[in-house]
């Protein structure tokens, strides 16, 4: 039941997304790099209500409207991922909830409405791509690798060790990619699209990724190799053969 509600809730909130494209409202500043339209902060409420229908007692911890209530699951929303596609039409954005059980990742939805994809995964279930099941790439060599660079509005305090992580990209990979989502760059790693996916600035509204790569067989971990949390500050995400590689690249020039 729990699948079947968050992803009820998340389809809900991505028809919305849809309807109100080219049409939503005033586009405000959170930072200098980071946006926020209506569009946001409607959709969240639309999934919290569906919810709530049963789950009236669970904890939400929203991008819009932050941590509130204490229950058995805690409901981690992105709304919208990747606002500033969505204002300018580009088609990469997402509506993203995981659930956690204590410290547990237990349940991962994203999905993409306007290319009708939707991504889940549950603990120890595998992950899946409108029905079927997903794998990551078996790509063994960085030299041989597409690595998805999961940031693209950078706060000052990461440039310049971003700056040099991309450079070795550069050097080391094949080439990378940057699409300015960090949900649809999660699942794009865990159906072998990326063979790599490195966040310098992780966030936990994105977290529902990290279930959907795991179930996918990446290893995900932090900057230091320690396993993925709701607190992870950064991110490496790769199959178990090209997870170490990846890990010594950012290591040596972060």
């Amino acid at each position: 039941m729990l699948k079947d509600i968050v992803t009820e809730a998340v389809i809900e909130a991505g028809n919305f997304a849809l309807s109100r494209i080219g049409n939503h409202g005033e586009v405000r500043n959170k930072s200098p790099k980071d946006f926020l339209t209506e569009v946001d902060e409607e959709a969240e409420r639309i999934i919290i209500r569906r919810i709530k229908q049963e789950f009236p007692d669970a904890g939400f911890y929203g991008e819009e409207s932050g941590r509130h209530g204490v229950g058995r699951y805690l409901f981690v929303i992105d709304p919208i991922d990747a606002t500033t596609n969505y204002i300018k039409r580009i088609p990469l954005f997402d509506i993203s909830v995981a659930v956690y059980e204590g410290e547990e990742n237990i349940l991962g939805i994203i999905s993409c409405p306007k290319l009708k994809e939707l991504y889940v995964a549950e603990k120890g279930a595998g992950a899946y791509l409108n029905g079927e099941r997903i794998h990551v790439s078996d790509v063994s060599e960085v030299k041989r690798a597409v690595i998805g660079y999961n940031r693209s509005n950078h706060p000052s305090e990461i440039i310049e060790s971003s700056k040099r992580v991309l450079a070795a990209i550069l050097d080391q990979a094949a080439t990378f990619r940057v699409f300015g989502t960090g949900g649809l760059d999660y699942c794009y790693m865990a159906k072998g699209s990326f063979d790599g996916c490195i966040t310098p600035l992780a966030e936990p509204f994105h977290s529902a990724g990290y279930i959907i790569m795991e179930e996918a067989g990446a290893k995900v971990t932090d900057y230091d190799g320690k396993p993925h949390s709701l607190e992870s500050k950064t991110i490496v995400a790769a199959n178990p053969k090209l997870h170490p590689q990846i890990l010594d690249l950012v290591r040596m020039s972060s």
